[in-house]
């Protein structure tokens, strides 16, 4: 468990940002499910339901959903918000509490043929219903998502069936998950595990001898070797989605061929013995260990222990093993085999401590694998471009006004929690005053949204509508001489283009645009459809108005001239109007993300929208 003052510093940053945001609204859970998303990356952004379906009487409820139809697996997120909450008491959830609430989100399901003939069709929730009754019998997975602003302490796994569905996962997004997920992502990973004591065995591994001199100091250590599967599915068993934080793939079930091909291999009795044989294991790192030589003149080293273990390749494996290790599988006679990379980096001048260790990271975790395909978007968190944009937002004062000291600046996240973890380095008090003030929390922008906001206004709604995975790619396409190189004549290698002071400003005054219009549609009490309204508005009032709304006119003003209110009020009405009834009897947030729909849009509303000003 991480320690209280950690913990009571993250919680109270965390309640403070979502008090800000539900301060213009009124509303605490759409700023929670959005912060809360945005660790969760998943590949397929969820829709949050506007108002939430909540049923108390028959204790059903859902907050966000999302169906992937390629993978048939539906995604169920259901919120729970404690506003008794405080930094001081660290209020911690029970097992059953959250039995109960994952059992809500079950019951929608179950329940959702008669829920699509009640609920009012003019709500999403209704949608939604439709959408379960008719796909029911094609969805493979669900995964309950349950999210709170506590605390659970025994971290102990959920089960729940539904009738006819072949594998049901619950995962629980609790602050220490959170706080987790965001030291991991910054190499600070507190986790050490004594094998022998935490989980009944050891393993033995080969030492790679280095070829560096034993004068000149080595970034790293490693390890080959195999894993008993035991010993690796109780790891996961008890310390879970924590092993694989600084996985690229976040692989959690066992969904898709190659993850189902796992699950039969070590179901069958015959083949299991040959899975070291079929798998091409885990790839791993670690901070540092207890491991002896087992014997002078043989290279077998004894892994007693590990201090900041991840898995940055082989999660599916990992989770394959363990859903057959739940399921009574026995395991007995199978390994997988294993690469253990001890990670020893310290900061220099040139490139900082954190840097050095993702890179080496993202390439373990690129180069080792060879299962499933990774997108080169998983990896390009490190890439110069994202470096550049980060080293600017640390650099570049935010305009002051009335020739006033400049006293603020944006602040990038190149990776999740950056902000909190670089506030928590800081003394309590003035120093951690100084840096809030010098980097204000409604200042802080990450990759995901920068692309997401990027793509909106450059006229790519139905991109932004499919998430920040699907738009962090086509955002680094759009950018790629930023980050791709070439070879010049004496065939060193040299960047496409420089990233400028300018190119950043006017990527933060995509999101100044992005943040006014979501401000104005919010005002507007709109039902429904919030996030796909918001990036239509957004594109159209671009599209139409983008040179007379000037980027770094935004960016010298740091926010739009009010004159445009107006406009963004009339563009989102019809915005949400077309949404619905160009939709038909299609689903409305599915349509959004296809390019035709954007297309239509434009043609149909373009001259009338172009004198509204």
């Amino acid at each position: 468990m991480l320690e209280s003052r950690q913990r009571s510093q993250f919680l109270k940053e965390f309640l403070e940002e979502i008090e800000e945001r539900a301060a213009k609204t009124g509303v605490y859970l759409i700023p929670f499910l959005e912060k809360m998303l945005l660790f969760m990356e998943r590949d397929i952004e969820p829709d949050i339901l506007i108002p939430p379906y909540i049923d108390t009487q028959k204790k059903i409820a859902v907050n966000a959903y999302s169906f992937d139809e390629s993978q048939s697996v539906l995604d169920m997120y259901v919120a729970y918000y404690n506003f008794d909450q405080n930094e001081n008491d660290l209020l911690s959830i029970n097992m059953t509490t959250l039995v109960d609430l994952a059992n809500q989100a079950k019951r929608f399901i179950t329940n959702a043929k008669s829920l699509a003939q009640t609920i009012d069709h003019s709500l999403q929730a209704q949608e939604l219903a439709l959408l379960i009754s008719e796909k029911y019998s094609d969805i493979d997975e669900v995964n309950i998502f349950v999210l709170t602003n506590m605390f659970y302490n025994t971290n102990k796994p959920i089960e729940l069936s539904i009738p006819g569905i072949e594998t049901v996962n619950v995962q629980v997004w609790d602050l220490d998950r959170i706080l987790q997920m965001i030291l991991a992502e910054q190499g600070i990973q507190t986790i050490h595990i004594d094998f022998e004591r935490d989980l009944g065995q050891t393993f033995e591994m080969m030492y790679i001898p280095s070829t560096q001199r034993e004068e000149n100091k080595t970034f790293f250590s490693c390890y080959v070797g195999y894993l008993p599967a035991e010993l690796l599915a109780k790891a996961y068993n008890q310390w879970g989605s924590k092993l694989v934080e600084r996985n690229v793939r976040s692989f959690l079930q066992a969904k898709g061929g190659t993850n189902k091909g796992i699950l039969k291999t070590l179901k069958d009795p015959d083949e299991r013995r040959m899975f070291v044989s079929y798998n091409n294991g885990i790839s791993s790192v670690a901070h540092s260990g207890d491991i002896e030589k087992i014997q002078e003149g043989i290279n077998l080293y004894r892994i007693n222990g590990l201090t900041g273990w991840q898995i940055v390749n082989g999660g599916q494996t990992t989770a394959s093993i363990h859903q057959a290790y739940k399921s009574g599988v026995d395991l007995t006679d199978v390994y997988v085999q294993a690469k253990l990379t001890i990670l020893h980096i310290e900061a220099s001048e040139e490139k900082d401590q954190q840097l050095l260790e993702d890179e080496m990271v993202s390439n373990i975790s690129k180069y080792a694998n060879t299962q499933n395909k990774i997108n080169n978007s998983d990896l390009l968190a490190n890439s110069r471009f994202m470096s550049d944009l980060e080293k600017f937002s640390r650099d570049t004062w935010i305009p002051a006004k009335d020739g006033r000291r400049a006293e603020s600046k944006w602040y990038f996240e190149r990776a999740r929690g950056q902000y909190a973890v670089d506030l928590n380095r800081r003394k309590r008090g003035k120093e951690q005053n100084d840096f809030k003030k010098q980097y204000p929390s409604k200042k802080v922008i990450t990759k995901v949204n920068l692309a997401k906001h990027f793509m909106s206004c450059e006229g790519f709604p139905h991109v932004s509508s499919k998430g920040g995975e699907e738009a962090f790619k086509r955002f680094m396409e759009h950018n790629k001489q930023y980050w791709k190189y070439e070879k010049d004549q004496n065939d060193d290698i040299i960047p496409l283009s420089e990233v400028t002071q300018e190119v950043y400003q006017q990527l933060i005054a995509r999101t100044i645009i992005n943040f006014h219009v979501t401000n104005i549609v919010e005002s507007m009490g709109l039902q429904g459809y919030r996030a796909n309204v918001i990036y239509y508005t957004t594109a159209m009032l671009m599209h139409i108005y983008g040179a007379r709304v000037g980027l770094l006119d935004v960016w010298n003003r740091q926010a739009m001239s009010d004159k445009w209110d107006e406009v963004i009020r009339i563009i989102a009405e019809k915005s949400l109007f077309y949404l619905r009834d160009s939709a038909g009897d299609r689903n409305v947030t599915q349509w959004a993300k296809q390019e035709a729909c954007w297309v239509q849009f434009k043609e149909e509303y373009t001259k009338q929208l172009s004198n509204i000003i």
